[in-house]
This record gives structure tokens, sequence and C-alpha cells, in this order.
């Protein structure tokens, strides 16, 4: 529970500092972008992998998913660039970005070559707990967001609907296979790795913003596509 209740807290502060600072705020939408894109990749890689396991009902629900993730990423693309910066995808800290979540994420945790040679309830767990942190995420900016940024807010708001969506669905697959004791698992192995890990988060969320590698640059630029 300890655990639990930490890991909860510190992505509340992460995520309500981070859009407070109007430094710290771009790279964070900046970050949500390259996460939801690469999600709708991770999702659309399960749902071909395992075409054969997913019953139709899961299957309708994934396209959904995927449709989403995608407007989600172009909707975090809009909020960087409301900020007066644009997504350098050329740069180091996108690259590292793009590897710590998503499939890469996935392959690394599940210890595969490729996301087909893992159970699907497993992969679902996998998703459905990114799913849950996403939700607790937007929720914490939504409070944090200064009143003025209010197309950013009705977008994000339109988000996190989607992602609360995304998480009754996913928990519904879980009751379908029978699984849901692998997510409960896997929630409990995730917090317990960030509790050994809890000086390095410190660290993370007390550098300051003129420190960390960059994820965006000052200025526009046309016809950027995470997808």
């Amino acid at each position: 529970m300890l655990q639990h209740l930490l890991f909860i807290g510190f992505s509340a502060i992460y995520y309500s500092q981070s859009t407070a600072n109007p430094q710290r705020r771009p790279h964070l939408f900046a970050s949500l972008a390259l996460q939801e894109a690469e999600g709708s990749r991770t999702v659309a890689h399960i749902r071909a992998a395992k075409a054969a396991e997913i019953p139709l009902w899961l299957d309708e629900q994934m396209q959904r998913h995927i449709s989403d993730e995608v407007r989600h990423a172009q909707i975090f693309t809009k909020a960087v660039e409301r900020e007066g910066y644009f997504i350098d995808l050329d740069g180091e800290a996108a690259q590292q970005s793009l590897s710590s979540v998503g499939e890469a994420s996935m392959r690394r945790y599940h210890q595969v070559d490729d996301l087909a040679a893992a159970p699907l309830p497993h992969l679902l767990a996998s998703v459905l707990l990114a799913e849950e942190m996403g939700v607790r995420g937007f929720r914490c900016i939504l409070k944090a967001l200064p009143d003025h940024l209010s197309t950013t807010r009705a977008a994000i708001e339109s988000v996190l609907k989607d992602e609360e969506r995304h998480v009754r669905y996913l928990a519904d697959a879980l009751h379908y296979f029978r699984a849901t004791a692998v997510v409960d698992a896997y929630r409990r192995d995730i917090e317990s790795k960030m509790f050994k890990d809890l000086g390095k988060v410190v660290e993370f969320m007390t550098k300051p913003a003129a420190e960390r590698p960059s994820l965006v640059q000052p200025g526009q630029k046309p016809e950027l596509s995470l997808v």
C-alpha cells in the first residue's frame, strides 16, 4: 500500500509541477505526444500479431483505441506549438523518449524480441497499466493547467475521456480472458521497481528544466507528424 501511495504521489507532483511551470510545460506536452504516437503503434502491433486470439468486440475497441492515440498525439503536438515550440524529433532526447515507452518498453518488460511471443492477456495488462497512469496524469494536468490555456484544456479533457474509456474496455478484456490477477501482479511489480529507484525518481523530478535534455525547440516547424 505504501509503495502504491508513493507511486501515485510522485506522479501527481511531477505532472502538476511540469504543467504549472512554463519552462517545463512544452517538454511535458512533447513527451505526451511521443507517448501517444508510440502507443498507437504498439496497440496496432498487438492487434496484428494476436489477430487470431482477439474476439470481434475487442478488435473493434482496439481499432478505436489506435485512432484515439493518433488524435492524442496530434493534440499534444498542437499544445506544444501553442506554447511557441516544436518537437525536435531529430534530437537525442526524442530518441531516448521513444525507446523508453510503448513497444520498446513492453519488449524489455516481457523479455521478448517481438511482442507476438508474449501472451495476449499479459500485453493487454501492460497497456491497461499505461492507460491508468495516463488517466491519473491527465487529471493532474487539468488541475494545474493555467486558466488562460482554455483551448489546450478542452483538448486534454477530450483525451481524458478517451483514456477512461480505454481503461474500461481493457479491464473488460482481462475479465474476459480471466486474467485480472495478471494486471494486479504487474502493478505491484512496477510500483516495487519504482520504489527501489526512488533516488533516481527524486533526482529527475527536482532537476531544473534548463539542465534536462530538451524535447522541444523554440519556433514553428510546418507539417510535423509523429504518426
